[in-house]
């Protein structure tokens, strides 16, 4: 049975769901730092820079905040264009998967090397690789890459 022209395949609602969960994840460990520089216990920790540099982690909440913002904008603004069925947003949510994959695989060596004394970092860290992923292995499949450059999706305007 084909599918009616203009309707979405299930493997291209399944590419934006997934970058979707991407996103969130992406957004959640942003403010999960940026709530850390909030906490009392923030206040008098600081952060050795190896060279007997120190620096308070309650000074980076604003840098923190920025990152949140930087992220809500960017995640959102490729999800919407996912959304609208965007070609360009296609791309960019394969190139935001292999930063996501290569920052969860630097968050889980960071894990193991402290001893796996970290299990929100750890769980983190997994959900995001598999995530990131998800959102690799749908990228590129038939459907999707034909509903994306307009083979079989919504036609542009002529």
């Amino acid at each position: 049975m084909r599918k009616a022209a203009g309707t979405k395949p299930r493997q291209a609602k399944n590419f934006g769901i997934a970058f979707f969960f991407l996103s969130l994840l992406m957004v959640a460990v942003q403010l999960i730092n940026y709530i850390i520089t909030l906490l009392p216990a923030a206040e008098g920790a600081v952060i050795d820079l190896g060279d007997g540099t120190t620096i308070p982690v309650s000074s980076l909440s604003s840098s923190y905040l920025t990152l949140v913002i930087i992220t809500l904008v960017v995640y959102g603004g490729t999800w919407f264009g996912v959304l609208r069925s965007m070609n360009w947003a296609r791309w960019i949510a394969v190139v935001l998967a292999v930063l996501a994959a290569v920052l969860a695989v630097q968050s889980f060596a960071q894990v193991v090397a402290t001893g796996f004394s970290d299990v929100v970092g750890l769980a983190m860290s997994l959900a995001q690789l598999i995530a990131a992923g998800w959102v690799l292995a749908l990228a590129f499949r038939r459907e999707v890459y034909e509903w994306y450059t307009k083979k079989n999706g919504p036609q542009a305007p002529s």
